[in-house]
Formats: structure tokens, C-alpha cells, sequence
């Protein structure tokens, strides 16, 4: 019997939970670890790192209840520690912040995703990505963002027990490109 799946979602509202979130490296732990559990040595191997260089991480997830532990195994030689992440993804809402700082706090996430997602690629694998810029009258900004919510939502709902695992990461912001050319790449 396995263990139980992850609640789909955690908000993060507090500084303390948000600050330790927002780094690529806990990002890129927390989604290996959304998707099953793990010691710290295999994400390490899979990461290509030593395992004393996740260490400090890990501990700050489970301080932060962002991950636990949920087994332990004794392997006679030594002692293995399984962790899972708290839930399968996470939603950043801090509480009392300017507007201005919630955005950059919001397309810093996003960069830092990315940063995470860059470093775990590997060369046989598909990804997808399309940069777009246009100018848009203030009441066709809310449409454009209801829309693109509906995708994530419906993104999160094709979520399978099996298969491999894919993030999608969207926004939408103010940008003095001045164009309407969209970039599209397909790797």
C-alpha cells in the first residue's frame, strides 16, 4: 500500500513559509518530492550534486512543514530517511505587501521556477515555450487572466497517477516591448 497523495494544493501566505519556498533549488526539491517520496541521497544523485549540498534544504522545508518525513527505513549499515512533499503544488499569497512588491514577488517565483527547471532539463526531454507581447485596453486584462487561470486549472485536473511529471508557468505583465510579435520555441 502506498502512501496517501499529497493535498493538490498549499497556499503559502506567511513570510517565513513564502521566503523559504521561493528558491530554485526548494522548488526543484519540492516538486521531486510532490511526486513521490525520497531520500536525500537519491534527489542528490539525481540532481548531480552531493548530498551535503541539499541537506540545509531539506531541513528547512520540514522546518517550514513544507515537506515530513514519512519513512524511515533501517538499512543495517545505516538509517534512510524518506520525505514527501506537504502537497503537490503550492500558491504563493502574501498576506500585507505593497502592490508593487507583491509583482516582483510573483515574476521573481516564476524566474526562479524557471532557474530550477533550466538545471533539471535533460536533452531528450520536450518543452514547450511561447513569449508574447501585446497591447491591451485595461478591460481586456481581466479576460486574458480568467482565461489563463482556466488553463491552469485545467492543466491541474489532467494530473495522472503515472506519467511524467510537467509544470506549466504563465503570467501576464506590464513590458515596454511596445510589440505584438510573438516568439514561439519548441524544443
Amino acid at each position: 500500500m502506498g502512501r496517501p497523495r499529497p493535498p493538490q494544493l498549499l497556499v503559502l501566505t506567511d513570510d517565513a513559509r513564502i521566503k523559504g519556498y521561493v528558491h530554485p533549488v526548494r522548488m526543484a526539491l519540492l516538486q521531486m518530492l510532490a511526486a513521490e517520496k525520497r531520500t536525500v541521497t537519491s534527489v542528490a544523485r539525481e540532481m548531480r550534486v552531493h548530498p551535503a549540498n541539499l541537506t540545509h534544504h531539506f531541513k528547512r522545508l520540514a522546518r517550514l512543514g513544507l515537506i515530513r518525513l514519512v519513512e524511515t527505513r533501517d538499512t543495517g549499515r545505516n538509517l534512510e530517511k524518506y520525505y514527501a512533499s506537504a502537497a503537490r503544488s503550492f500558491v504563493v499569497r502574501p498576506r500585507a505587501r505593497s502592490p508593487r512588491s507583491r509583482q516582483a514577488l510573483a515574476l521573481s517565483i516564476l524566474r526562479d521556477n524557471l532557474s530550477a527547471a533550466i538545471d533539471r532539463i535533460r536533452p531528450a526531454e520536450e518543452a514547450f515555450a511561447l513569449l508574447a507581447s501585446a497591447r491591451l485596453r485595461k478591460r481586456d486584462l481581466g479576460r486574458f487572466a480568467r482565461r489563463l487561470q482556466a488553463l491552469v486549472v485545467e492543466f491541474q485536473r489532467a494530473d495522472a497517477a503515472e506519467g511524467r511529471s510537467y509544470s506549466v508557468n504563465l503570467s501576464l505583465y506590464p513590458d515596454d516591448a511596445n510589440t505584438a510579435r510573438p516568439e514561439r520555441v519548441r524544443v
